[in-house]
């Protein structure tokens, strides 16, 4: 038998158990979520194959900048109707109008992966973890892409890294991506994690204006530890952009709160529905945090990585780290059951 036969009929298996679970979802909800869950992994496998190649294409001809734009609204526009999702953008003219910029925005769950497909302007690409170009079709896109790694554990490259993205937006008129919260929330209700240093760092240090995106909580859509993935609309507001311009690195900590409390506020007011509806019954654990350990359950980190210690050696970690270390002490307290062959591509996040 031919390798493409072999292909074809363990594709054709996998499609045929994922809808076998959403049909036996109509009895037994959790499987439901297990045969969606099935579908958008599937469906992201084969928009970074799409990606892959629409890269080398769009390389060739000089247009690689739109390389994540076009796999990114591929994804978005194959998967959404999968989950009955619809996604409403306010003011994304602003996304399309500006450039460079360091575009951020509220990091919740997995599924922002998906938002982000959808936010995506043209010319605009996301910071990774250096490990995650070894992550089959998934890391293989985001190498020929455009995607800017960062090796952590290696100050120097890091920092050469960085420079290079300054670089490329100044010289490519592109934005770069980043989550300022470092890492998922996981929260029930409108709330946002304390934002860390290095994306304003980079705005300061490159000169450019910083564009806030407002993500509603949709905590009702879609939820990893109740297990729910079902139809929902989400919200999404772009801010108007921060100018850097007349801010030194001293006013850098002013200018993060300032922004971070806007954000807030506008989380506040755009996602009502899922503070004061969320599906499923609601414990004391699930305004808080998840537990860290989903990294040892085999989490990778992707997109938009936030590294004080290499963006500012002068500025300490040791307050962020005792901060955090509280907050995770407090409310995790028990582990995430996740599918780590499957959450490893489909998670977007850089926590360490």
């Amino acid at each position: 038998m031919a390798a493409s036969d072999v292909l074809l009929s363990g594709l054709g298996i996998v499609i045929a158990f994922t809808m076998s679970l959403n049909i036996l979802g109509l009895i037994y909800r959790p499987l439901q979520f297990y045969g969606k869950f099935m579908l958008c992994f599937l469906s992201m496998c084969t928009c970074a194959s799409y990606g892959f190649f629409a890269s080398i294409v769009l390389s060739l001809i000089g247009k690689k900048g739109l390389s994540q734009w076009t796999a990114g609204r591929a994804f978005s526009t194959l998967t959404c109707p999968i989950i009955g999702l619809k996604i409403n953008i306010k003011n994304e003219e602003i996304l399309k109008n500006t450039r460079p910029a360091v575009i951020i925005a509220n990091h919740q769950t997995e599924l922002d992966v998906l938002l982000l497909g959808r936010i995506f302007p043209k010319y605009c690409s996301v910071t990774a973890k250096s490990s995650l170009k070894y992550v089959p079709f998934l890391g293989w896109f985001m190498m020929i892409s455009g995607t800017v790694f960062i090796d952590r554990q290696n100050r120097g490259k890091a920092i050469k890294a960085l420079d290079g993205a300054i670089n490329t937006m100044k010289t490519n008129n592109q934005c770069v991506f980043i989550f300022p919260e470092g890492t998922r929330s996981y929260f029930t209700e409108p709330d946002m994690l304390s934002f860390k240093r290095g994306a304003f760092h980079l705005a300061l240090q490159s000169g450019f204006p910083i564009i806030p995106v407002v993500i509603s909580n949709y905590s009702n859509v879609f939820s990893f530890r109740k297990r729910i993935l079902q139809a929902g609309n989400i919200d999404i507001q772009v801010l108007d952009p921060v100018s850097t311009e007349g801010f030194a690195s001293e006013d850098l900590d002013e200018l993060l709160e300032a922004t971070r409390s806007k954000m807030l506020d506008v989380l506040k007011q755009i996602s009502p529905q899922a503070a004061k509806q969320p599906t499923g019954e609601v414990d004391s654990e699930d305004t808080t945090l998840l537990s860290a350990s989903d990294t040892a359950n085999g989490s990778v980190a992707v997109n938009a990585i936030d590294d004080e210690e290499v963006l500012e050696p002068r500025i300490s970690r040791d307050t962020d780290a005792s901060e955090l270390s509280a907050v995770l002490s407090a409310s995790a307290t028990e582990g995430t059951d996740l599918t780590p062959d499957v959450s490893k591509v489909f998670e977007l996040d850089t926590r360490n």
